[in-house]
């Protein structure tokens, strides 16, 4: 399942700004960047999976209940 990329931008944006963080003043190496990137990665991964499984979940809900109404 696709994300909205915007969404995803703006909830980043206003959780950082809420604790303080700006662009500017973020100095990360080379090494933190990495890890940072391979934690984003796997979090992504984790929502995907678990959408998919809200998505299979409600379709086997709409398959229930179209069968209990027959």
């Amino acid at each position: 399942m696709e994300q909205n990329p915007k969404l995803a931008e703006l909830l980043v944006k206003r959780l950082l700004k809420k604790h303080g963080i700006e662009k500017s003043n973020v100095k990360l190496s080379d090494e933190e960047k990495s890890e940072l990137k391979e934690v984003i990665d796997s979090i992504k991964g984790q929502v995907e999976e678990f959408l998919d499984n809200m998505n299979e979940s409600g379709d086997e809900t709409e398959e229930n209940s179209s069968s209990d109404e027959k």
